[in-house]
């Protein structure tokens, strides 16, 4: 499967638009923010693209916000169950959107039978939430149970070192952002725990940001095989995506 934006085919990005115009009457802010996470966010992106190609027929969408992904799912046919924890965002995707299914889900307990999916998204970042590591852990092994043998299993997740030097060696602002973030990791009682505190728009965060290979490895003792881990724009050599990408891409198989 191919995460590179370059690949995106004309009638998905045709889609992307038809689903960002959904949510005009949501005002200003949440509009742009869907379009910009449709056209821009790779595990958007990926799920759909990989749902084009596959004989899909039921998915779940964990962390499914306001339902931005859990549309463009139903508009390319499948059968979507969309699950989030915050009981505010589900009643207005289905206030939006009443035909859709849409559930208030702990990732940590599936609320869905066993084997019932071909496939599952948790969409951008939202695994990393969880705390501590065992809550991670028990939300991938809840996956692995609601999906079919061989189901197909796309997220996305932070990384510690990524974030830091993600503007390259030689560039100076980079150095400054590189400094503050670790300046933030002093006061941080989690962060030898791999949860990282970010600062932004939404307020503080602490957020799960080990190296991409610890995610493997939790992935394989999940019952998982992993057969893609990537960045934003289809980097695959491990040493890139340890340093250069803050936000690394998985795609996994439910092991049978």
């Amino acid at each position: 499967m191919e995460l590179n934006a370059s690949s995106l085919p004309a009638d998905l990005t045709a889609l992307f638009q038809r689903v960002s115009r959904r949510y005009r009457g949501c005002g200003r802010f949440a509009y742009h923010y869907v379009a910009l996470k449709l056209r821009r966010d790779p595990v958007h992106r990926a799920v759909l693209m990989l749902a084009a190609k596959e004989a899909f027929d039921d998915v779940l969408d964990i962390g499914c916000g306001a339902g931005r992904t859990t549309v463009g799912l139903h508009e390319l046919g499948y059968t979507v169950v969309a699950g989030d924890i915050v009981e505010t965002l589900i009643e207005q995707a289905r206030t939006r959107f009443p035909q859709l299914d849409f559930r208030v889900m702990d990732a940590r307990a599936l609320n869905v039978e066993t084997a019932s999916f071909d496939a599952a998204l948790f969409s951008y970042n939202g695994i990393d939430v969880l705390y501590p590591e065992t809550s991670r852990l028990a939300c991938l092994r809840e996956i692995r149970r609601v999906l079919k043998p061989g189901g197909t299993f796309v997220f996305s997740s932070h990384n510690f070192c990524g974030a830091m030097f993600s503007g390259g060696f030689f560039y100076l602002r980079g150095y400054l952002n590189a400094g503050r973030f670790i300046a933030q990791q002093l006061t941080n009682r989690v962060a030898r725990e791999w949860y990282m505190r970010y600062d932004d728009g939404g307020g503080t965060q602490y957020l799960f940001s080990a190296p991409p290979a610890r995610t493997v490895r939790q992935l394989h003792d999940c019952g998982f095989d992993v057969i893609e881990v990537c960045g934003d724009k289809g980097e695959r050599a491990p040493r890139r995506l340890l340093l250069r990408q803050h936000h690394v891409h998985f795609v996994a198989r439910a092991r049978a």
